[in-house]
Parts: structure tokens; C-alpha cells; sequence
């Protein structure tokens, strides 16, 4: 392949410029981490949980290093924020920290920044942290990014700070195309609160090949709200990997929003390492022409009285297809466990394919957990009762959509997301995430 045999031949002859940034610690993890790569290249459809997903169209070109040429530019910031939401913006631009200081720390105690800067200026804190979650995965991808990331995010919230709010904008601008790897750190101490809305966009119709891997650790208490959207170009691919570590009477809450690109896949593994702990993962994935939304989930119930609960919904258009597997590991001695899982498709034509894997894995007995996955298409018997109003097959087939996606937009908390979210998700339904003036669903933002 192509692009393997390119990143071993980078990486073996200028990794000691590539690396020389870091201290010893990463250094180490990086080291081990592409000899990883190394052993096992790129994943292909040999391996279970790719089986659905063919990496052959991207693994066969060449992708340059792209921070080896990134400027950011004014016109690429602030265009995904969300307005009349006071916030703390941070902005990436293909991989690197983009902001005026590389790290800053706030009058509350938050340290926030490059992820390069935190390594040197505080390795205190993120050493224990750093790639302890994610060297458990057998992912080859997370290999590669440890290997070859150059920057990323790093957030520390003390113990107590309440109703953070962040803001992330990242970028894909590379003017060739290019292999851009993001790793992120977050750490939520004891009580902490944080909200965070992040945008994935494109400014080029360049083909990249994006990994984004963050490693959260919500410490006793804490809570963590990730709303993810993520709308790239119709030529790149991006894998975004989430680890999650959540302690004691800790509750976390993402929801994704999968709205384009070429390739879209999201993983996600919470440990569930404390008792009465909260998680809630949503998501939406809509996709058409040739594209692919893949969604894995992982979550492991260690600890007894903890709740969990997956669910997600996909349209799928054209020839676009969709692969879901989620998985939840209920431990011995996780007791009185609830862990549900829902996933829910519409295929819009018979050429759309969705595989659909929810999966339980019980070991403790007095427990609740269900899970289930539907897929069909438009309900023609709705679609009549609709059009009996005046309203033509199209927008009547709209609407039926929106309403069908509805369930994961309700579940945003934050109020002033919903309307910027209900437009996305409306043009995008409409096509293109284009404006359209006579569209029957009309939007709140022009």
C-alpha cells in the first residue's frame, strides 16, 4: 500500500527532527507506538471490525505531511462558531494550534492550549495521562497518530470550576493533498464542568487523511458535554477516536452530528471505572453519492450502579453506506448495571447499505440492558396522510426525515445550538447543506 509504505519511510528518516520537539516520555510512547505500525501497516478488510469499511481508495495515493507547510489564515477562523454563545474559542488548522498564545492560563486555573506547548510547560500533569487509554487499542491508526502527530488540544479544568464553555474550529486547508494526525488531552478534575462544541470543516477540495485521537479523564463528579459536527469535503477521510476514563458519580453526554465527507468514522470507548456514573452517546449520520459513515462504540461497565445508553440514526442516500457496531461489556461485578443501545436507519434507495452490529456482553447477573437496530425505509402509509395536506412527495418526504432525526437534535442541551443545528441538519437533508429558497423546511439562519 502506497500510503503505509510512505508514512514508514518518513517517519524512519526524519524522526529524530520530527520527535527531537517532545520530551523523553512522548518520545518513548512515540517510538513504540510506530513500531506498532510498523508490525501491523494500515487497517484492511481482513480485520473484523473493517470489514465494512475499504480504506483501498485512500491507502493508494500519496499524502504529504501537512504541517510541514501550515499557515493560518483570518478567513478560516471563527466561520463554524456559534453565535450569541459566550465561549472560550480555540482554533486548529490541519493538525496545528492556531491561536496567539500557545497556551494560556485562565483566572480560574484552566490551562488550555497546544498540546506541544503543555508537554513542555507542564509534564507534570499530562504524564501520567498521556497515551494511557489509548495504547490498549488495537487500532493501527491510533499507532499512527501517536507516531506522527506534531500538535493538538490540551485541557485541564481544577477541581470545582463550573459551566466551561468551549469552542473548537479545526480546519482541513492543506493546499496538497495531506496526512494530518490531532492528538488531544482532557482532563476534568474532581466536580468539574465542561461544555464543548467543536466543528470539523474543510476550506479545499484537496483529498486528506485526517486522525484525530483524544484521551478524557473525568475524575470523581465530573461532567463532560461534547457536541461534535463534522462536515469535511466530498474527497477526504477523517477518523476520529475517543477515549474516555470516568470516575466516580461521573456523567458524560456526547452527541455527533455526521453531516459530509468522503469517509467519516468515529470511534468511541468509555471505561466505566466508578460507581454511579452517567454516560449518554448520540449521534446522527447522514450520508449520500459514495460516502461512508462508520460509528463503533465501546463501553465497559467495571463498577456496579452505572448507566449508560447509546443511540443513534442514520439516513442513508444513493449508494452511500453505514456501518454500526456498538458493543457494551458488563463486568462481574458490575451489579445493578442499565445499558441500553438503539440504532435506527432509513435507506432512501435500494443501492444504500447499512450493517447494523449492536452486541452485549454480560457477565454479572442482576442487571438491565437491551439492545436493538431497525432499518427501512420512508413510511409510505405517513407519506400519504402528509400529502393529503397540500404538501408535494418531496417536501412531504422531508419532513418525514427531519422528524426522523429529531430525536437526536432534542437531546442537545444547550439552547442556543439547537436552531444552528436544526438548519444544518435541514439543508443537509434538502442537499448539499445548499439554501434553498422554496424548501419546505426552512431554516432560522440564512
Amino acid at each position: 500500500m502506497k500510503l503505509q509504505e510512505n508514512i514508514i519511510s518518513y517517519i524512519t528518516q526524519n524522526q529524530a527532527q520530527l520527535w527531537q520537539v517532545f520530551p523523553d516520555f512522548v518520545v518513548a510512547e512515540k517510538q513504540l507506538a510506530f513500531q506498532k505500525f510498523q508490525q501491523k501497516g494500515l487497517p484492511t478488510i481482513k480485520d473484523e471490525k473493517w470489514r465494512k469499511t475499504n480504506l483501498k481508495e485512500f491507502v493508494n495515493r500519496y499524502y504529504h505531511p501537512a504541517f510541514n507547510e501550515i499557515v493560518a489564515q483570518d478567513n478560516l477562523i471563527d466561520t463554524c462558531l456559534v453565535p450569541d454563545l459566550e465561549t472560550y474559542n480555540v482554533n486548529l488548522v490541519n493538525g496545528l494550534f492556531a491561536g496567539e498564545k500557545a497556551l494560556e492560563v485562565l483566572n480560574s486555573g484552566i490551562i488550555i492550549g497546544s498540546f506541544k506547548a503543555a508537554v513542555k510547560t507542564y509534564p507534570e500533569l499530562v504524564k501520567p495521562y498521556f497515551n494511557r487509554l489509548v495504547q490498549k487499542s488495537g487500532n493501527p491508526l491510533n499507532a499512527l497518530n501517536t507516531a506522527l502527530f506534531a500538535d493538538g488540544l490540551f485541557v485541564f479544568v481544577p477541581k470545582g470550576i463550573k459551566n466551561f464553555k468551549l469552542q473548537i474550529t479545526h480546519k482541513l486547508d492543506a493546499k496538497v493533498d495531506a496526512l494530518i494526525n490531532v492528538r488531544n488531552l482532557i482532563i476534568l478534575e474532581e466536580q468539574a464542568e465542561m461544555d464543548i462544541i467543536q466543528c470539523d470543516d474543510s476550506n479545499t477540495h484537496r483529498s486528506h487523511f485526517a486522525t484525530f485521537v483524544s484521551e478524557v479523564f473525568l475524575k470523581e463528579k465530573a461532567q463532560l458535554n461534547w457536541y461534535k459536527y463534522q462536515n469535511i469535503n466530498n474527497v477526504s477521510a477523517l477518523f476520529s477516536n475517543s477515549f474516555y476514563q470516568i470516575d466516580e458519580a461521573g456523567e458524560l453526554y456526547t452527541n455527533s452530528f455526521e453531516m459530509n465527507g468522503k469517509l467519516l468514522r468515529n470511534e468511541q470507548f468509555a471505561d466505566i471505572t466508578g460507581q454511579d456514573v452517567k454516560v449518554d452517546l448520540y449521534g446522527l449520520y447522514l450520508a449520500d453519492k459514495k460516502q461512508q459513515a462508520d460509528n463503533v462504540i465501546f463501553i465497559s461497565h467495571s463498577s456496579e450502579g452505572s448507566y449508560s445508553n447509546q443511540k443513534f440514526k442514520g439516513i442513508l442516500d444513493d449508494s452511500a453506506k453505514g456501518f454500526f457496531n456498538g458493543q457494551i461489556l458488563v463486568k462481574k461485578d458490575a451489579q445493578q448495571t442499565n445499558a441500553y443501545q438503539k440504532n435506527d436507519n432509513i435507506l432512501l434507495t435500494d443501492k444504500a447499505r447499512i450493517s447494523s452490529q449492536p452486541f452485549l456482553e454480560i457477565y454479572a447477573d442482576d442487571v438491565s440492558c437491551s439492545h436493538g437496530s431497525t432499518t427501512g425505509q420512508i413510511d409510505e402509509e405517513a407519506l400519504f396522510y402528509i400529502r393529503q395536506r397540500g404538501i408535494n412527495k418531496r417536501d412531504a418526504q422531508l419532513l418525514q426525515l427531519y422528524a426522523f432525526a429529531g430525536e437526536i437534535i432534542d437531546a442537545i442541551a444547550i439552547p442556543e445550538l439547537i436552531e444552528p443545528t436544526k438548519d444544518l441538519v435541514k439543508k443537509r437533508l434538502n442537499g448539499e447543506l445548499d439554501v434553498c429558497e422554496d424548501c419546505i423546511l426552512q431554516c432560522a439562519v440564512k
